[in-house]
């Protein structure tokens, strides 16, 4: 029997996992020019580039697993006092998020706190198991794998008009995230059901 310490870790580790092919699939890796390979001294540019890449990826995936800290620790906490999750505290330790999308963020928190309680309370010794025993039938989990995208998806383009830069570009960013995510999910789903 795995105990909650032991499935958070496994949760955690999944969640990793995740971000880490969603890193791959949004951020784009560079390619050297052909003509770099012949020229030695411009493969040096080429290796900063690669260096920057994967100092991005790493970045990524530490970002992205914040707020995913955040609520599998709250869905804990919720679980082992045996109440629910508080969500203001929760709002508290995010951090400043912007007034108008803390709404948006909660109700992501919401959806997220519930998704992981609903895998610490299932029994299963790998990621794959709690989600089968948590969600009974690939219905079940693509349809809550809905609600995660949607929650997660409206929080992020709230985000968006106070992130500076190119506001079609960040918003292609977002929704590049949004369509790969949504594909990992339904991979992760044929594989875990099949």
């Amino acid at each position: 029997m795995t105990n909650f310490a032991q499935k958070k870790q496994l949760i955690l580790d999944h969640e990793k996992k995740m971000a880490s092919k969603l890193a791959v699939g949004v951020l784009d890796k560079p390619k050297p020019p052909l003509w770099m390979i012949f020229v030695p001294v411009f493969f040096v540019f080429f290796a900063q580039k690669m260096t920057q890449y994967k100092n991005g990826l790493e970045d990524f995936v530490e970002n992205y697993l914040k707020p995913r800290r955040l609520a599998l620790d709250a869905a804990m906490e919720a679980l082992e006092s045996g109440s629910s999750v508080d969500t203001p505290l929760l709002l508290e330790k995010a951090g400043a998020i912007p007034e108008h999308a803390l709404p948006l963020f909660a109700e992501w928190m919401d959806v997220l706190t519930d998704h992981y309680r609903t895998l610490l309370e299932a029994h299963g010794g790998s990621p794959e198991a709690l989600i089968r025993a948590g969600y009974r039938t690939k219905t079940d989990y693509l349809l809550q794998c809905n609600v995660l995208n949607r929650a997660e998806n409206a929080f992020s383009l709230s985000l968006i008009p106070k992130i500076e830069g190119d506001t079609q570009d960040i918003q292609s960013v977002v929704e590049k995230m949004h369509a790969h995510v949504t594909e990992l999910r339904r991979q992760e789903a044929d594989t875990i059901y099949p």
